[in-house]
């Protein structure tokens, strides 16, 4: 199913797009937590810390990935937008052939270091090796990953969010399955935790390939498409590491983050990784409408529709900002019992530590809508440089929190400098926007 944004009622082609993605990214989560849950119940507090150690690693090559593909696509729906069907379709040969290239490299750079940032991040030598065990099996099947994101990036780039959703549940319930077999049956450790998230990629992936092929003519490249003009592979690599270059900046920022975390003991690590756990399930709403904001964006500037893109931009904070009262709703009054649930831990230390994280994090939400959403409009505008600034001020920020903060004030301090950060990455993002739309003259708001 093709969704063309360039038309119709904005707040109903927006939910369209959106819903099927939420509970795209709800399943991700959701087996995600799965890994965390069935770690931490069959396997103990010090598994659960070993995996919540090297997580941020892999939050950092995944966001790369996620980053790239998606960047990619905003060439394509671009061109979906202007009715180019041929760029279109080159731009997806292109997006393929960048795409394994660059996760085989980046399978290739991160084996080699894979080990020293584990030192650089100050993993406990107790979970270290634990930990690598499963990180390494996630980095050599980077290629997995990037395959099922670069296929649903191409859906969701002409307005198709429902064919990935369908795959990624399948993969969810196959990855819970393949969790309990690898762990309890198997006693793969957290190796089988690992194990099994690449096999229910494989899964997601392959469908959606096949889906491409049988039900998406639209969408089939031919031997013709795959000879690119310089300035496509140009600008698809610019959109793409722009894009990337954005999450990984901010994910950086969290590694280093980790490193204080990890200075503070197995139980605080253990608190943690249950609270980020929660916390991604919270976010994932504000992830979808950034992901929706910027494929909106996209078909209507390819289509010269800049008015749409504001009213489509009020849209989405009028949503955002409704989840997070409700956001700051649950973690106020359901936040110990949240974090006893994800950790299977009776440690009232580590219950109450996640349970903080929480309480201090959501009310701060009203920031991450604005910051999040804006930044992806402003990649879907074709606008690179000012997202990378705030990008750069948000890992700005938890250096200086690991580096000044943390010492004195312990995970309290952990707790505040993503809120603060937010808060200041809005200045650039808001000058942007501003910015862009008065050099492009637009100034009146109508749903045409």
């Amino acid at each position: 199913m093709k969704l063309d944004m360039t038309k119709g009622n904005i707040t109903k082609l927006i939910l369209l797009f959106a819903f099927p993605l939420l509970l795209s990214n709800i399943f991700q989560q959701f087996y995600n937590i799965a890994d965390t849950a069935i770690v931490g119940h069959l396997l103990g507090d010090d598994a659960l810390s070993a995996v919540g150690t090297v997580s941020v690693i892999y939050g950092l090559v995944l966001s790369f990935c996620f980053g790239m593909t998606n960047g990619f696509a905003l060439l394509i729906s671009r061109s979906f937008g202007a009715g180019d069907m041929v760029m279109m379709k080159k731009s997806i040969a292109g997006t393929i052939k960048l795409a394994i290239m660059v996760s085989l490299l980046l399978t290739a750079v991160m084996l080699a270091v894979l080990k020293p940032v584990m030192r650089i991040i100050k993993t406990p030598e107790e979970v270290f090796e634990t930990g690598y065990s499963y990180i390494v099996v996630i980095v050599c099947c980077l290629v997995v990953t990037t395959f099922y994101n670069m296929w649903s990036s191409i859906l969701r780039a002409v307005g198709n969010t429902t064919a990935p959703l369908v795959f990624l549940i399948i993969s969810s319930l196959s990855n819970v399955g393949l969790d309990i077999l690898f762990i309890g049956g198997f006693k793969l450790g957290v190796s089988g935790a690992a194990y099994a998230t690449v096999l229910a990629q494989v899964f997601s992936g392959i469908l959606c390939f096949i889906y491409v092929i049988k039900f998406c003519p639209e969408l089939k490249v031919t031997k013709e498409d795959f000879k690119l003009d310089p300035e496509l592979v140009k600008e698809l690599l610019a959109s793409g590491l722009a894009m990337s270059l954005m999450f990984v900046i901010v994910n950086v920022g969290t590694v280093i983050l980790q490193t204080g975390i990890n200075g503070l003991g197995t139980g605080t690590i253990a608190a943690h990784v249950a609270a980020r756990k929660a916390s991604e399930v919270f976010m994932t709403p504000v992830a979808i409408l950034s992901q929706t904001i910027s494929t909106f964006a996209s078909q209507n500037y390819g289509a010269g529709k800049l008015d749409r893109v504001k009213k489509g931009l009020y849209n989405v904070f009028a949503i955002g900002f409704t989840w997070s009262v409700i956001v700051i709703l649950i973690a106020y009054f359901g936040g110990g019992t949240l974090i006893k649930s994800i950790t299977g831990s009776d440690n009232s230390d580590i219950i109450a530590l996640g349970a903080k994280y929480l309480r201090i994090n959501t009310p701060f939400y009203f920031f991450l809508v604005i910051l999040g959403t804006l930044r992806s409009m402003l990649q879907g505008l074709g606008e690179k440089m000012l997202p990378i600034i705030a990008s750069i001020l948000e890992m700005a920020g938890k250096v200086i929190a690991v580096m000044v903060f943390v010492a004195p004030l312990g995970y309290t301090a952990i707790c505040f400098t993503e809120p603060i950060t937010w808060i200041i990455c809005c200045v650039p993002v808001l000058y942007a926007f501003v910015r862009f739309f008065k050099r492009n003259k637009v100034g009146s708001v109508s749903e045409g």
